[in-house]
């Protein structure tokens, strides 16, 4: 018994030895505040967190938040306020002052639904904050379907009645670069790729923490600011007045 007690005292120290000299996988990523904070102002009101998961932003909220996610066996939360399907939200229509949807909609497998639930439940004049991966490794929560370029993002929005009022690529190259070389490393534990992790992944950290070099080919991912496109909704609730308007 000793000696099985003084081969696990061996095998932590050595395992919070690695973790020293070996940063976690998204040990490059900031808390999510980094994120939201400039968008603090206007999460105010009902606030529903889409696809909330295990994230807390109540500390953001100037309001009531509301969390929305699924379910599954096992599922231990008590952080969830509406179980449900991202494109079947059981509140009437109009009910949310502000929307945060934060790296939800790659596990989604129908985006193309979803986005107008989204745009049902938010009141007129209300904002949606979007945050999608762009060059991200697949990540399973349980699923991993999609990423989205700027344009595809922009698109994706603007067809299901948003209209964007800001749009940015998410973090440096550098953030992207760690995560895309941490899974490279740890594709195989050999010597080789052990010393590799030791001899690139604090740089790469160091950068990401330190730089401001970005671009919108190499970001993580895009967040965008939406609000309900007016003009668009009045085509749709009303075509025969927009038709006397555009052929009288």
């Amino acid at each position: 018994m000793s000696l099985y007690l003084g081969a696990m005292a061996i095998r932590n120290t050595l395992k919070s030895i690695y973790g020293l000299l070996v940063p976690s996988e998204l040990a490059v990523f900031p808390e999510i505040d980094v994120d939201l904070m400039e968008c603090k102002s206007i999460l105010k009101g009902k606030v529903l967190n889409a696809g909330a998961g295990w994230r807390d932003v109540s500390h953001l909220v100037e309001g009531e938040l509301i969390n929305q996610d699924i379910t599954w066996p096992g599922d231990e939360r008590t952080n969830i306020d509406i179980y449900s399907p991202l494109h079947h939200i059981a509140v009437e229509s109009d009910y949310f002052d502000a929307i945060l949807c934060i790296g939800v909609l790659e596990h989604v497998e129908n985006p193309e639904e979803a986005v107008p639930e989204l745009l049902r439940v938010l009141k007129p004049g209300g904002h949606f904050i979007l945050e999608v991966p762009f060059l991200q490794p697949e990540h399973k929560v349980p699923t991993d379907f999609q990423r989205y370029t700027k344009d595809g993002l922009v698109r994706l929005v603007s067809h299901h009645g948003f209209r964007v009022e800001s749009i940015k690529g998410l973090f440096t190259v550098y953030h992207t670069l760690y995560w895309q070389v941490f899974i490279w490393l740890h594709l195989e534990n050999s010597l080789f790729y052990l010393l590799l992790r030791l001899l690139l992944l604090h740089p790469l950290l160091w950068a990401a923490r330190h730089s401001k070099t970005c671009s919108d080919r190499l970001a993580t991912g895009f967040s965008t600011n939406c609000c309900e496109d007016l003009v668009m909704q009045w085509y749709v609730d009303e075509p025969s007045t927009v038709s006397h308007y555009l052929f009288a």
